[in-house]
């Protein structure tokens, strides 16, 4: 099964104008990319009706990179369709707001995008319109994004969110999330009905999330609010903190140090992921890396290099368990010393210690994190 992470770090779903990020916020949020990347098989981003996820994107990394990217399949956006809205009062002459009004309606109101704004072909223009690129140019890269687009039902998404977090307050499911239930929801004051509504947007991102099985680098807000719904929020966050945790055991930084430290550049992506060990490393860390602490991960990694998690399970474990029982126990001890002690042992021959080299190494996580320290080294010269 494949791991797909949501990344909603590329500015706001919910905006209506372009951010003015700092060049700092840039680099961590091109970092968080690179190391997430490197860790997942595809990574979805959100993006809003201006369509600033792209924007970003073609702005800090060129529109060749960009486009690799896209047709690698390695990214893909998502546009954020759901739209929920809370009251806001009436403003007086004096430029005080009267909140009377508000009291006696619903808290939040759930709606989504128009159809003109929900045409991702229109999203993308959207973005590309911006760069003055060339039409055949920018024809060809509308065709390759397109792709790789995902919109979810807006209406039926906010529908299901408002009444969620209405009903959540009503029962005071949310009292754990500082909004305990003390009145009738549609007599919220402004400032709770903010709250109300932020909470509503978690719930949002949720939902989503488990319609569509994302990983998430979220944290566990939104816990208290879809229980049913939380199997894969927060995953992400492990698997990055846990990736960390091996890198430390062989003396390298966590992923985004090494790309901020520019001891990795950006394109090593491509090269790191096409690694034959990308993958697996990939395929162990989302399933090992999930549910595991530091302790736990960094035990489970020393398994798989000793080879004790998946070696004598496999039929060229169960073959030399088999010779230990016979009462070559030294060449056994010779075997897991290595292929060389192994042919001592055995009196096998090249191709035979070829073959039991294989069995004996596999492939394991330290292979990728080798990959990861020879392009270091590499970019270093």
């Amino acid at each position: 099964m494949k791991s797909e992470v949501f990344n909603n770090s590329i500015g706001s779903p919910y905006g209506f104008n372009y951010p003015k990020l700092t060049k700092e916020q840039d680099r961590q949020i091109i970092a968080g990319l690179f190391e997430q990347l490197l860790l997942f098989d595809k990574i979805t981003i959100s993006t809003n009706r201006l369509n600033f996820g792209l924007i970003f994107l073609l702005d800090r990394l060129g529109i060749n990179t960009v486009e690799r990217l896209f047709d690698s399949g390695y990214i893909k956006l998502l546009l954020w369709s759901p739209v929920l809205v809370t009251g806001t009062g009436r403003q007086k002459e004096d430029g005080s707001i009267d909140e009377s009004v508000i009291f006696g309606q619903p808290p939040i109101a759930a709606g989504a995008l128009t159809e003109d704004d929900s045409d991702p072909e229109e999203n993308i223009n959207n973005a590309l319109d911006i760069f003055g690129l060339h039409r055949d140019r920018k024809r060809i890269l509308t065709k390759r994004v397109i792709k790789q687009y995902v919109i979810p039902n807006g209406m039926e998404f906010s529908s299901d969110a408002a009444k969620l977090v209405i009903d959540s307050y009503q029962n005071n499911i949310l009292v754990g999330l500082g909004l305990p239930f003390e009145k009738e929801a549609n007599q919220l004051n402004l400032e709770q009905r903010k709250q109300l509504l932020s909470l509503g947007h978690k719930v949002l991102e949720t939902a989503i999330l488990s319609k569509y099985n994302f990983k998430s680098y979220e944290n566990y807000e939104h816990y208290e609010i879809y229980k049913q719904n939380i199997s894969n929020i927060g995953k992400a966050y492990n698997i990055s903190e846990n990736t960390s945790e091996i890198l430390k055991l062989e003396n390298l930084p966590d992923l985004k140090t090494l790309f901020l430290s520019e001891k990795l550049h950006f394109e090593s992506v491509f090269s790191l992921r096409h690694l034959s060990s990308a993958q697996y490393y990939r395929k162990w860390i989302n399933s090992i890396g999930e549910n595991s602490n530091a302790q736990e991960i960094t035990k489970e990694y020393l398994n798989e290099i000793k080879g004790s998690n998946r070696f004598f399970n496999s039929s060229g474990g169960k073959f030399i368990k088999n010779l230990g029982m016979f009462g070559v126990s030294i060449a056994l001890g010779a075997a897991i010393a290595g292929p060389a002690g192994a042919a001592a042992g055995f009196g096998l021959g090249l191709l035979d210690t070829f073959v039991l080299d294989s069995l004996l190494k596999g492939k394991n996580p330290s292979m990728f994190i080798a990959g990861i320290k020879k392009q270091t080294e590499k970019e270093a010269e």
